[in-house]
């Protein structure tokens, strides 16, 4: 196995971390694998489908991020650590003044480096995210500058395609970091799909995801109707099914809350976003109850808040607490404070489900499993 989806994109690299799911499955803490940190809560683009839906002009301090960091890099729990570290959400991580900084101290204390961007600023930390970074994701979602224009409401493209272009000429001929381009399509802009292959593939990244957009799980009425969306979902397979070149073509096949309703029981809750592979079975954590993956993943903003899950960035009824080292609460403080706990329940009996868009839904099903004692047919394979 050695393609892009079969190692850095096989969902399945979550039995790499076996040790923490059947911790999890036990009813232990774990540390998380993965923390995304927000070094600003602002943008410089204003997308109609942004899924972090409060910006404020609120910077991370580089001492507080330094501090952070250093602690990241030791924290363990029975002895299992942090391994990842995302730059993303809450605004556009790239516009913080210290971040090429921020993401050469990471790589440089070990820690594997992603970033989720709008690529706005991509050509002056070009070389650093070359030489550091994993995996780089950007959100263009519009493949010419008047659907990137109608959508970002920026008038940069040019500036992110360079920006882009830079990024994978000085990456060479290595195979990280991966790079990939986003693109959040409509009805008036899924006729765009093959053209956003074709600048993946004028710019050499590795894959283009398309997707529709998402508008629930962000507290945002629909902009398409039930048969729109579906017909921007099959217009989106058709375009992936009959492309046969060199990129990975992935496909985000979300069903919104309106179509689910339609197709499943119309007694399930809102959950924002859904697989079209669960149209027939709603998510595991409908079925269960329960959410008891979540501790894989932790989400520092901004403004030092820490939260459980991405969804909940911005709630501040879903907050952990907040980063002071001055008064002496770091990261282990927040992690193994009462308040983490007490969110950390309602997380896991699902009160936040309204919010989800379910993507711990695989490893949450891997729990389930494990939690059943009995191992019914496990002798069968």
């Amino acid at each position: 196995m050695n393609s892009l989806r079969e190692r850095e994109l096989n969902p399945l690299k979550v039995l790499h971390h076996f040790d923490r799911l059947r911790d999890l499955a036990r009813g232990e803490d774990v540390a998380p694998v993965t923390v995304e940190i927000d070094p600003v809560a602002y943008c410089n683009h204003a997308c109609v489908w942004c899924v972090d839906p409060v910006h404020v002009h609120q910077s991370m301090a580089y001492s507080t991020f330094e501090r952070l960091i250093s602690e990241l890099a030791g924290f363990q729990v029975s002895g299992k650590q942090v391994e990842g570290i995302v730059f993303k959400g809450g605004g556009e991580p790239s516009l913080h003044p210290d971040f090429p900084a921020m993401i050469e101290r990471t790589a440089a204390l070990g820690l594997a480096v992603g970033v989720v961007s709008n690529g706005s600023r991509l050509r002056q930390c070009a070389n650093v995210l070359a030489s550091h970074a994993a995996y780089v994701r950007v959100s263009i979602d519009g493949p010419t500058p008047e659907s990137h224009r109608r959508i970002h409401r920026s008038s940069d493209f040019y500036e992110v395609v360079q920006g882009v272009a830079a990024l994978v000429a000085a990456r060479g001929v290595k195979r990280h970091p991966v790079v990939g381009l986003s693109f959040a399509l409509d009805i008036h802009g899924m006729a765009l799909g093959a053209e956003a292959i074709a600048l993946g593939e004028r710019l050499g990244v590795d894959y283009v995801l398309l997707r529709p957009p998402f508008f629930e799980e962000v507290g945002r009425t629909s902009t398409m109707t039930v048969a729109e969306a579906r017909r921007v979902r099959a217009e989106l397979a058709r375009i992936a099914t009959g492309y046969h070149g060199r990129l990975e073509v992935l496909i985000g096949n979300w069903v919104g809350d309106a179509e689910q309703n339609t197709e499943s029981s119309p007694s399930l809750q809102a959950s924002g976003r859904r697989d079209i592979h669960a149209a027939t079975a709603p998510p595991i954590e409908h079925r269960s109850g329960r959410c008891l993956a979540s501790p894989l993943l932790a989400v520092v903003t901004a403004e030092g808040m820490l939260y459980g899950c991405c969804n909940l960035r911005a709630l501040s009824c879903w907050s952990m607490g907040r980063l002071d080292y001055d008064a002496g609460l770091g990261f282990a403080e927040l992690w193994g404070g009462g308040r983490r706990q007490e969110v950390l329940a309602r997380m896991h009996r699902t009160d936040c489900i309204r919010h989800c868009t379910h993507p711990l839904a695989r490893y949450n099903e891997m729990l389930e499993v494990l939690r059943d004692w009995e191992r019914p047919h496990s002798q069968f394979v």
